[in-house]
């Protein structure tokens, strides 16, 4: 899905207030949360649990979803937190499992972790080795993977060493920016591997999971890379349940309404979006006027008699 750059998607993950575990996104909870979002005017959509879904759950919500005008983007597959030749098994059986309900909801992009492994980011050749096996299956159903941030240096030598253009990686701005490096310069380093995003704000202190533009991020320096680099996917935030915004460094935000969240944040970076398309839209018009100019001629006065 490619979009007008003068004009930006945006897209949310799906977040209910009342479920805080995994087992609790059902598919009357996507239902009633689908159709809220659309209200909102979220046009694609996350889905972060798909583990209460089966595969003719998926087909059903693609087609309510289709019938309310919102697009499933992505999913948020599973985490493989052990080590051992079982628990790796079981991480791709699991993830085989998701990759069947994104092809049934007719999602496009498939988000993962690196591996949660000891020396977590700092085994090359068994994170790529890992997320190989993990590409063989999401390209079956003709999927992209997006491996998230951070570190972004390390994902972006993986993705590399992977080598294949349906791998490439879903920048989390809030995770960059805990990393102690500029979300902007990551999407710069990036580049044409950016398939996704999960656009979220802090204080530099904890993973809040805010709205874009209630925390420090500079959101114009972000989407400016984002247009130098030809970013034509939604601009997908990543909101949170409960028990993450009881954590989050400012207090009154720990009980902000997840509807003034994604409306807020919406209308943030559609601001914003639209105020760097105009300004580098201007600064091309006046290299343009300024390349093309006609030099002045040089006039002197002659005096009649």
């Amino acid at each position: 899905m490619i979009f007008n750059f003068n004009n930006c998607n945006i897209g949310c993950n799906i977040v209910d207030p009342e479920c805080d575990l995994e087992k609790l996104y059902t598919e009357d909870v996507y239902r009633r949360n689908i159709e809220l979002y659309r209200t909102y005017g979220i046009r694609h959509i996350e889905f972060s649990h798909v583990i209460s879904l089966d595969e003719a759950a998926g087909r059903r919500l693609r087609e309510f979803c289709r019938n309310v005008g919102v697009i499933p983007w992505s999913i948020h597959s599973e985490h493989l937190n052990a080590g051992g030749r079982g628990a790796l098994d079981a991480y791709l059986e699991l993830q085989t499992r998701c990759c069947k309900i994104a092809h049934a909801l007719d999602a496009k992009v498939i988000v993962c972790h690196l591996p949660n492994l000891v020396p977590r980011a700092g085994n090359i050749k068994r994170d790529t080795d890992i997320l190989k096996r993990l590409a063989d299956i999401t390209g079956s159903f003709g999927q992209k993977l997006a491996v998230e941030t951070p570190p972004h240096d390390y994902i972006i030598e993986v993705v590399d060493a992977i080598n294949r253009e349906d791998v490439g990686i879903n920048l989390d701005t809030g995770h960059t920016a805990l990393d102690n490096c500029s979300p902007a310069q990551a999407a710069r380093l990036i580049g044409k591997r950016l398939f996704t995003t999960h656009l979220q704000d802090n204080f530099g202190v904890n993973d809040d999971h805010q709205a874009p533009g209630m925390g420090l991020i500079d959101w114009d320096e972000l989407l400016t890379a984002f247009q130098d680099i030809g970013y034509s996917g939604p601009l997908l935030m990543e909101l949170t349940g409960e028990s993450v915004k009881a954590r989050r460094s400012v207090y009154e935000l720990r009980n902000f309404e997840l509807e003034k969240e994604i409306l807020y944040g919406k209308a943030y970076l559609e601001y914003i979006w639209e105020k760097v398309y105009k300004q580098k839209n201007f600064r091309k018009a006046a290299g343009t006027a300024k390349r093309y100019a006609v030099p002045r001629k040089e006039c002197t006065l002659t005096s009649v008699s």
